[in-house]
């Protein structure tokens, strides 16, 4: 015996299983290409690359002294040029967009370094990663790139004339992709939202069985059968405003099967499918739209959590990748370094960030002028004191003395008070003012103590 939810869970069975036939394997169909018809990817991989295409980008020399290590920004430096206009066609802002984009969805970047006959590298072309493959000599350990032109053309570069930043490998060598990795989830969303679309376009109709009544002959032949569907699909599909048509002789009224969205949970499938997306990569939920639990207070704090945790390891990905790749061996023994400058987007809000610097300030962590720095402003004209560092009178060196301080001078030394007409100075004046204060006070103990015994 077969209860009825039975019947109807096994057809919901098999029509699901239909229509994932009709659409093929969901997780194959994801690709880095495509991947943006998600939201939530399109969401994430716009937030990251935003955030760090503004960031600024500079050249330092880091130089160790008796007095600690101290870095100066190099702007004049051959790659600190490059990285303001990496070619022709590129802005900077425009270049790091795309590097950024390319890197998390397919988790590598290429781009051909291009050089004139002698001097530095002039342009940074980027390369698409499905046209470049990195290939490893089993015994030398060394890294060749076999990069596909246009015209079906293969060529093999070195190191000298690819630069390579990736993310995380299987392999140790090539870049994995989470877009691969989590294609079904992604694919999952992607379908829900297709799925929405036709409901609509098909102007929110449940699905209809057509059927014969008995003892019907039915259509005449297939070209009737196909004709009957065209034309309804016609008529009651869209946002068209709904025609009659004629219905074979012997048809019945349809029959409708209705799918609740809340059974379907559909919502709930877009938003589980949404925060199961933002967590693979790392990503707060409000910053792919999802603020069910978001407050102002956790809002900023999972801002701040996002550059550190998502941001910061792809910039650093793209540092080490720079200093290997566009910096030369003698550049790096003489200590340059290249960063992002990721204060510039961690800053907190006006007031906080005020509040931070007047600490430092005030410690004498930081001058006049590296404030004004901070704040994009000019530093103050010389001889103004806008170098000088400030520290409290009262801190001294741990562990050192302080210094004695010297004595004040006794007020009672010097020329001696006059008396007045009482016959009395000042100073015997406040003295017989002190002695009557403190008898006062003393009788009013003696009456309290008296009324409490009495």
């Amino acid at each position: 015996m077969r209860w009825p939810w039975e019947k109807k869970a096994q057809f919901e069975d098999v029509l699901m299983r239909i229509v994932a036939a009709q659409e093929g394997n969901l997780g194959g169909s994801v690709t880095p290409e495509n991947c943006m018809q998600s939201p939530t990817v399109h969401a994430i991989v716009t937030a990251i690359s935003r955030r760090l295409s503004v960031t600024p980008i500079h050249v330092f020399e880091r130089t160790v002294s008796p007095d600690g290590e101290r870095k100066e920004k190099i702007p004049n430096h051959p790659v600190a040029k490059l990285l303001q206009q990496p070619n022709s066609w590129q802005t900077r802002l425009d270049f790091w967009q795309d590097a950024t984009s390319v890197f998390i969805r397919h988790g590598r970047f290429y781009a051909f370094k291009s050089r004139g006959s002698t001097g530095p590298i002039r342009e940074l072309i980027p390369l698409h990663p499905n046209n470049v493959n990195p290939k490893q000599d089993p015994d030398t350990y060394r890294v060749t790139f076999e990069v596909t032109q246009g015209g079906g053309e293969i060529k093999h570069y070195g190191p000298a004339k690819i630069f390579h930043a990736r993310g995380p490998a299987r392999d140790f060598l090539k870049g994995d992709s989470p877009v691969k990795d989590i294609s079904r989830t992604i694919a999952l969303e992607i379908m829900a939202e297709k799925f929405g679309i036709t409901f609509f376009q098909n102007g929110a109709l449940p699905l209809l069985v057509f059927s014969f009544m008995e003892g019907s002959a039915g259509f005449k032949d297939v070209d009737q059968e196909k004709e009957f569907i065209d034309t309804f699909q016609e008529l009651f599909s869209g946002n068209k405003k709904h025609k009659g048509m004629l219905v074979p002789k012997g048809m019945g009224e349809p029959k409708a099967i209705e799918i609740a969205h809340d059974k379907a949970q559909f919502l709930e499938t877009r938003k589980h499918q949404r925060t199961v997306i933002a967590g693979a990569f790392g990503v707060p939920p409000h910053l792919v739209g999802d603020l069910e639990r978001a407050t102002f207070n956790n809002v900023e704090q999972q801002d701040q959590d996002f550059t550190l945790n998502v941001v910061m390891p792809v910039a650093q990905a793209f540092e080490a990748a720079m200093e290997r790749d566009l910096l030369t061996p003698d550049d790096r023994r003489r200590g340059f370094v290249i960063r992002f400058n990721l204060d510039s987007i961690l800053r907190a809000d006006f007031k906080s960030r005020q509040e931070g610097l007047r600490v430092q300030r005030d410690a004498g962590v930081i001058s006049a002028d590296e404030w004004r720095e901070i704040e994009g402003r000019n530093p103050l004209p010389e001889g103004s004191g806008g170098g000088d560092y400030l520290r409290p009178a009262n801190f001294v060196v741990a562990g050192e003395e302080p210094e004695d301080e010297p004595d004040e001078p006794d007020e009672l030394e010097g020329e001696p008070d006059e008396p007045d007409q009482s016959g009395k100075t000042d100073a015997q004046k406040n003295a017989d003012h002190a002695w009557s204060r403190l008898m006062s006070q003393a009788s009013n103990v003696q009456g309290r103590v008296t009324k409490l015994y009495k």
